[in-house]
């Protein structure tokens, strides 16, 4: 893969009363996606 912006998040049913949400985000460096992903990834919850 080769992408110029991934967006992953992973919903996982809780286990012992603890749920996660992992999340991640990738920009290709150089381009306009970088600050997009900079952006989302502030900006997420």
């Amino acid at each position: 893969m080769d992408p110029k912006y991934i967006e992953v998040t992973g919903f996982f049913t809780p286990r012992g009363g603890i749920s996660i949400h992992p999340y991640t985000n990738y920009g290709r460096p150089g381009t306009r996606y970088e600050e997009l992903a900079l952006r989302r990834l502030e900006s997420h919850e």
